[in-house]
C-alpha cells in the first residue's frame, strides 16, 4: 500500500518554483554606462545583447533542482529513496541560490551601487518549504503503512 498526496503537490510546487528561476530574470545591475540584465545563463547588456559574463553553472544547477522534484514525484513507490531526492534537491537549490549570490558580487559592472533584484529571487526560498514539507509528509506515510503492517 502506497500512499501518495501531498509531497506530489509539495514537489511539484518545488519544480515549477526552480523552473521559474531557471528561465526569467533574476535582476539588473545598472551601471555608469551600460545596464546588465542577469538571468541564469549569462549576464546580457541590455540593448545590445552582447554577453557580459557567463552564468551557465547557474542554469545547470537550477535545472538539476527542477529536475529532481518531478523524479521524486514518480518514486512514490520506494518512500526513502524519495526523501534522499528531497534533501539532495534542497542541497542543490542551496547551492543555486549561493552561485547567483556570487555571480551578482562578482561581476563588476562599473559605477554601478548593488543589484536591483527581481522578485522571482524569492522562489528558491519557496522551493525549499515546498521540499521540507515534502519530506515531513513522506516522514508521515511512512509512519502511517508502518502501523499498517504492525496490525497485519
Amino acid at each position: 500500500m502506497v500512499i501518495q498526496r501531498w509531497q506530489t503537490l509539495m514537489l511539484l510546487i518545488s519544480a515549477v518554483m526552480m523552473a521559474l528561476f531557471s528561465f526569467c530574470s533574476l535582476g539588473q545591475i545598472q551601471g555608469a554606462d551600460i545596464t546588465v540584465n542577469f538571468t541564469a545563463l549569462s549576464m546580457t547588456v541590455e540593448g545590445t545583447g552582447k554577453t557580459y559574463m557567463p552564468t551557465w553553472y547557474i542554469l545547470v544547477v537550477s535545472l538539476l533542482s527542477t529536475l529532481l522534484p518531478l523524479i521524486g514525484i514518480f518514486r512514490y513507490k520506494a518512500l526513502k529513496e524519495q526523501r534522499k531526492i528531497c534533501m539532495l534537491s534542497i542541497v542543490l537549490t542551496l547551492a543555486a541560490m549561493a552561485s547567483a549570490w556570487i555571480a551578482s558580487s562578482y561581476a563588476g559592472v562599473e559605477g554601478a551601487r548593488g543589484m536591483a533584484w527581481s522578485s522571482i529571487v524569492i522562489a528558491p526560498f519557496v522551493a525549499i518549504i515546498a521540499l521540507i514539507v515534502a519530506i515531513r509528509c513522506i516522514g508521515s506515510d511512512m509512519r502511517k503503512l508502518s502501523g499498517y503492517d504492525r496490525l497485519r
